[in-house]
């Protein structure tokens, strides 16, 4: 786990303000994008240029050093552009700070060198359509001389048309190309390769076409034997470091999600400020902001958005100061999904309740709340998703993982 930075006070606070510029850039095309189920290539130089995929790279490699406080205020901006814009780039923010705690030395020396330096984006494509990331894959690396030959097929593939690198998960075979029937067996062979995007053997299906998140590009990458390197093998261990490391990915999908609540929360006021009925029976005129219900129902708005906020940032700051050291295992991993699944189900509650006050012209396509309504149904399902989240922490709660014998 690596969750501390290098930054001055100053150097964060210039970080927000780039990702609040780069967050025009995000809204100026976001519209467009959703409507056409494109991906926006445009925004790869902007975002390279912005500096922000060294983010929070370590200085020693050339990054800006960024704290997962910091990089998580960062993505909220952003995501306040456009969220799935923000889906799509924050992949290579999150894994950059999974490999912080995943990856030696080495191995850091020598990708976030690139990532500081070229500005190189990084993906990280981990799930099977099996059963997602959840499943052990069936992605087979089969050892060769130098190396392996990677087979398989990789769902969920965010950001795969912009990455220069490929990070995925495989099982390593036995030398026939079989894998090992046992569980516990397999779960050992299961490792993290890297690849360049353009290495011969890997190629991008366009597969993506959702109800929301259609801007962030989330295809399919496919390995067809493909040749790795054995040094490009970074991690003999993927599963329980990745779920170590798992505050990078919780803490910035709920910073996504708390964005989008943040832009429908504005939007709504804006729209209900300047609203009025006309002429109805029994009165001249009624402005939206007189109403009664409108007015409480807009401050619930408030509230869950600030209950969102409060717990990203408790949370960080917990993690930042190693209160997590209190939390037994089993219970870190319940307990740093908490953010992502209040601020993913407060964005649902906080759009559908926006529609609701701002009246049918926001079911209409194209409606900024329309898009962010779609978009906001994708949160509960990244996962752990909000049901595994609750099966895993009241599993936790009555002791169906502790030991056999353990009270």
């Amino acid at each position: 786990m690596s969750v501390h930075g290098e930054m001055t006070g100053d150097e964060a606070q210039r970080a927000i303000d780039t990702a609040r510029r780069v967050a025009a850039e995000f809204d100026r095309v976001g519209a467009r994008h959703d409507a056409n189920n494109s991906f926006p290539d445009e925004l790869v130089p902007v975002f390279k240029r912005s500096g922000l995929a060294a983010l929070n790279v370590p200085k020693r490699f050339g990054g800006l050093g960024a704290d997962l406080w910091t990089t998580a205020r960062c993505v909220q901006e952003l995501a306040r552009g456009d969220a799935a814009c923000t889906l799509a780039f924050n992949m290579h923010l999150g894994v950059v700070g999974f490999f912080l705690g995943m990856w030696s030395e080495a191995h850091q020396q020598r990708f976030f060198t690139k990532v500081a330096k070229e500005q190189a984006l990084l993906d990280g494509v981990y799930s099977e359509a099996r059963a997602g990331v959840i499943g052990l894959p069936d992605t087979v690396a089969v050892p060769v001389e130098g190396g392996f030959r990677v087979s398989g097929r990789k769902t969920w593939g965010t950001l795969s048309l912009a990455a220069d690198y490929h990070t995925f998960n495989v099982t390593i075979t036995d030398a026939d190309g079989s894998v090992p029937d046992d569980p516990a067996v397999r779960l050992g062979r299961e490792v993290m390769l890297i690849c360049p995007a353009s290495a011969r053997g890997v190629r991008v299906e366009k597969t993506w076409d959702a109800m929301g998140m259609r801007a962030s590009g989330t295809h399919t990458v496919v390995f067809d034997n493909l040749f790795v390197p054995a040094g490009d093998l970074v991690s003999t261990e993927f599963r329980t470091r990745l779920f170590a490391n798992l505050e990078w990915q919780s803490l910035t999908f709920a910073s996504i999600y708390y964005g989008l609540a943040c832009r429908a929360y504005d939007e709504t006021v804006a729209i209900l400020r300047k609203k009025s009925s006309g002429p109805v029976q029994g009165a001249r005129d009624v402005q939206a902001r007189s109403v009664g219900y409108v007015q409480r129902d807009l401050g619930e708005l408030r509230v869950l958005n600030e209950t969102t906020a409060a717990t990203i940032e408790n949370t960080a700051r917990a993690l930042m100061e190693g209160r997590d050291r209190q939390w037994e295992p089993v219970q870190r991993l319940g307990m740093l999904e908490v953010p992502k699944v209040v601020a993913t189900e407060n964005a649902v509650r906080v759009v559908h309740n926006a529609m609701r006050l701002v009246g049918g012209g926001s079911f209409l396509r194209g409606h900024i709340l329309e898009r962010l309504y779609r978009d906001a149904r994708s949160g509960p399902f990244h996962p752990l998703t909000t049901d595994q989240t609750y099966e895993h922490l009241g599993k936790a709660a009555l002791g169906l993982f502790d030991p056999p014998g353990a009270n």
